[in-house]
């Protein structure tokens, strides 16, 4: 065997020993094939595959105190009576009627051109009451949650009654004169109310019920 092996040329040697490994490895891939199982060829099953969640529910927007006109420019013609007050915001907080001088306890609002507007709620609510006054005009007082109430008067005509669901932006009524503040001219008198407490609008207006305390 080892003459044969010797009488062959190195070239055929090396030809036959190549073909020989590749042949041994063919076996082997074919052995390895047949040993498999018919499910270990299968992708492993994950014990605990992935829920499906639904996607978080977007909290509803709280709501934020506005002006209760979208009838274009306005002005504060009467301020809230602050004790902490500049001398001009304490003056301007001071209604003059019947010869004497009392505290406002709210805003008057005017539009610039001294005309009549639409008046409107500055919050959602209900309205509580209404009611008509020689000296101040139509009164409107909406309830809001919280215990938060708001008040316009000086109205020369109002839109809803007691008992009427209000979301914000809807009209009440219209802006008028009153002879309470006569000097307010055409204007809504607003105030916001918690308990006995009256609060300045004016440091409300874009803050949320929760900042009433």
């Amino acid at each position: 065997m080892k003459n044969f092996i010797n009488k062959i040329p190195k070239e055929k040697l090396q030809r036959y020993l190549f073909l020989g490994a590749l042949i041994l490895v063919f076996v082997a891939f074919f052995i390895s094939l047949t040993l498999i199982g018919p499910d270990e060829t299968k992708p492993p099953v994950d014990p605990n595959p992935p829920v499906d969640v639904d996607p978080p529910v977007n909290e509803p927007v709280a709501e934020r105190f506005k002006i209760p006109t979208n009838s274009g420019e306005y002005e504060v013609v009467r301020k809230f009576y602050d004790v902490n007050g500049t001398d001009e915001e304490q003056i301007l907080g001071l209604i003059q009627y019947d010869g004497s001088y009392s505290n406002s306890n709210g805003i008057s609002i005017s539009a610039k051109d001294g005309k009549g507007f639409n008046v409107i709620s500055t919050l959602t609510g209900v309205v509580t009451k209404v009611t008509e006054s020689p000296i101040y005009g139509w009164i409107v007082t909406v309830e809001h949650d919280d215990d938060v109430f708001t008040e316009y008067s000086s109205l020369s005509k109002v839109e809803v009654k007691a008992g009427d669901k209000l979301k914000q932006g809807d009209v009440i009524g219209t802006s008028g004169e009153s002879e309470y503040d006569a000097l307010a001219g055409n204007h809504v008198h607003f105030k916001v109310i918690k308990g006995t407490v009256k609060y300045n609008p004016e440091k409300l207006i874009g803050k949320e019920l929760k900042d009433v305390k």
